[in-house]
């Protein structure tokens, strides 16, 4: 196992539907990914604000990723011209299939971009799996010693 983690594909990809065509799109570094989100800052500055300050959102699950864009759904909804073009700035080669695909299936892409510019999902998931571990560790210890304190 590396520092990735066993099995960890570096770099992320997601995979995109849109208009009937499976696209996958690949994380972009992080010089790149960082001038990407800089274009969200005055459109979606309430919606990167909400990603950065959702500890409680796993950001790998699209489920839980959708329910936050529908939080400020509002934005997004009255701005959709604006989010093909990020889904595009993010994934060039995806231009012609976001013209022809429905808004929803935009949304959806953008939330998977979303994953891959914002990648504290995983982080969570593992600094959970951390606390899981200290828990089963300090229960166990607790199951080998008596009442008191000492160990059987």
């Amino acid at each position: 196992m590396d520092a990735r983690g066993e099995g960890a594909e570096m770099p992320r990809k997601v995979t995109i539907e849109l208009d009937g065509e499976t696209y996958e799109v690949t994380e972009l570094r992080s010089r790149e990914n960082a001038a990407w989100r800089r274009k969200l800052e005055e459109p979606f500055s309430d919606l990167a604000e909400t990603l950065e300050g959702a500890p409680g959102v796993e950001l790998t699950d699209v489920a839980s990723v959708a329910g936050l864009v529908r939080s400020v759904g509002g934005t997004l909804l009255q701005s959709i011209d604006l989010v093909k073009g990020l889904v595009i700035a993010y994934a060039p080669r995806l231009g012609e299939a976001v013209e022809e695909a429905y808004d929803s299936e935009i949304l959806e892409a953008f939330g998977h971009i979303l994953e891959l510019a914002y990648p504290f999902g995983g982080l969570i998931r593992r600094l959970k799996e951390l606390g899981s571990q200290s828990d089963r560790t300090t229960q166990n210890s607790r199951g080998q010693r008596g009442a008191s304190g000492k160990v059987k």
